[in-house]
């Protein structure tokens, strides 16, 4: 019934650079598309049971909420303030990838330098958007937006292309290292040896033996 869902979760996910998405981001975009194609788009927590279910997607349950943090709004002013925060492209919940898509060193690296200018961009954009007259916040929001900078140059440092190209190729090559194979000198000295210890040892004639034949 709701595989035009399905298949267009997988179109989103094929082509979204962030490659881990957010499920509710995934279900609004797909909602679109229903409307536009005119099927029908399940709840949230059908849609997010669906791609859990599906081999195609690989997902990711988020965390449980700590001391009730994170809880699903409650009043107008929380929903408008969650409705911000993913116009940022901030979402909370569970989180689906692709199953086929592999995450490489330079993947990852590039997800990470992505999601801090993201950060950097939205503390920009709140900063321009700060409260007048309001000393405190501003000075809180400058302390953050210092930090947030030093964070953003030591990944970008971190996680440049060329330390994650190295070390993608440093991976590959453990997988590819053949294990040691053994010489054939050493494995014919070997065989020998133990020709040499099960062959059975010749008896020698006793003194005895030897005087009777001479009779």
């Amino acid at each position: 019934m709701f595989e035009r869902c399905l298949n267009e979760a997988e179109r989103i996910l094929a082509s979204d650079k962030d490659v881990i998405v957010p499920v509710k981001k995934v279900w609004m975009q797909v909602g679109k598309q229903g409307k536009k194609q005119g099927f029908e788009t399940p709840v949230l927590a059908d849609f997010t049971a669906m791609l859990e279910a599906d081999t195609r997607f690989e997902f990711m349950p988020s965390q449980p909420p700590v001391d009730g943090m994170f809880k699903e709004a409650a009043d107008e002013k929380q929903a408008v303030e969650e409705a911000e925060m993913e116009s940022l492209g901030f979402y909370s919940g569970d989180r689906v990838k692709l199953r086929s898509i592999e995450l490489t060193p330079e993947l990852i690296g590039d997800l990470i330098r992505r999601k801090v200018d993201m950060t950097m961009s939205a503390l920009t954009q709140a900063w321009e958007k700060r409260p007048a007259d309001d000393q405190e916040a501003e000075d809180q929001l400058l302390e953050i937006l210092a930090k947030t900078q030093k964070l953003q140059r030591e990944v970008k440092e971190t996680f440049s292309d060329n330390r994650m190209k190295e070390l993608s190729t440093a991976l590959k090559k453990t997988k590819k290292k053949p294990s040691p194979k053994k010489s054939k000198k050493t494995s014919v000295a070997k065989t020998r040896s133990v020709q040499k210890k099960s062959r059975p040892k010749k008896r020698t004639p006793s003194k005895k033996s030897t005087r009777g034949k001479k009779k």
